[in-house]
């Protein structure tokens, strides 16, 4: 539902002109509002986006114009506008305080707020139409793609080794001696000097010998690094691009008028 009487303040000039465009699409008529402001730059903005009507109320020019008497010029707009004396004396506070007033009066036929707006000048209607020149350009991509790859097997090979260890044997020597033949008149042949006592007359000597065996133990006898390393390579692309090129021709009594550019001109009659 549209209202008769809006009235917003803002803090940035931006705010302000999205707003105006909102009341636009509404159905609020762009001459139906006006823009209340302390400095001028501030006012430029406004005026450079946009065919608002913008008040400056520290313009000299617009004070001399419109103020004949003591009173300020914010104060005679603010006045004359259809607000409360609550609502004039806080949005005249904000605009001192440098925010933007927006005042929309869509009942203009009772609106007592009325200031002059500037005559435009009407500028000629042309006709004009935009013709797209295109070109193509390179744009350079790049993709890791696997070009090859290491296998690394580990396999066991059996070889034959000979390997000569000294070993120790013990052997019986049996040395055989002629006797003395002398007459042992107190031998006792039943009390051997040589006498186990469960096997008889009879010495009994253990023979001992070393034997060698082989006991197989892995160790690491050597080590393999596998390294991989990055090298960058400088590979040269080419490619053919296209692009559009302007090319103007006068046909008859055309008048053409080209910036920057050659006319060929050809007469067909």
């Amino acid at each position: 539902m549209k209202h008769a009487i809006i009235s917003e303040v803002f803090d940035q000039p931006e705010t302000l002109l999205n707003r105006t465009v909102d009341l636009k699409r509404e159905g609020y008529a762009e001459e139906d509002m006006y823009v209340l402001v302390k400095r001028a730059d501030v006012a430029d903005v406004v005026r450079r986006q946009s065919k608002l009507y913008v008040l400056v109320t520290d313009e000299p020019g617009t004070v001399a114009s419109l103020v004949t008497s003591s009173e300020r010029p914010i104060e005679r707009w603010i006045g004359s506008m259809r607000l409360t004396k609550e609502q004039q004396d806080r949005f005249t506070q904000e605009i001192e305080q440098g925010r933007l007033f927006l005042y929309v009066d869509a009942d203009r036929g009772d609106q007592s707020f009325k200031v002059d707006r500037p005559k435009m000048k009407l500028e000629p209607e042309t006709e004009e139409q935009t013709l797209a020149l295109h070109e193509e350009r390179l744009t350079v991509e790049k993709q890791a793609v696997q070009t090859g790859e290491v296998v690394i097997n580990r396999y066991i090979i059996e070889t034959n080794q000979e390997i000569e260890v000294p070993v120790l044997r013990e052997q019986v020597h049996v040395e055989r001696k002629a006797g003395s033949e002398d007459v042992l008149e107190d031998y006792d042949f039943n009390r051997s000097g040589f006498r186990t006592i469960d096997e008889g007359d009879h010495l009994r000597i253990q023979v001992i010998e070393e034997r060698a065996f082989v006991v197989k133990r892995p160790v690491v006898v050597e080590e393999i690094v596998v390294r991989k390393r990055v090298t960058e390579e400088i590979e040269t692309l080419t490619e053919t691009l296209r692009k559009e090129e302007l090319k103007v021709r006068e046909v008859g009594q055309a008048d053409v008028t080209i910036d920057n550019q050659t006319t060929q001109k050809d007469e067909e009659r």
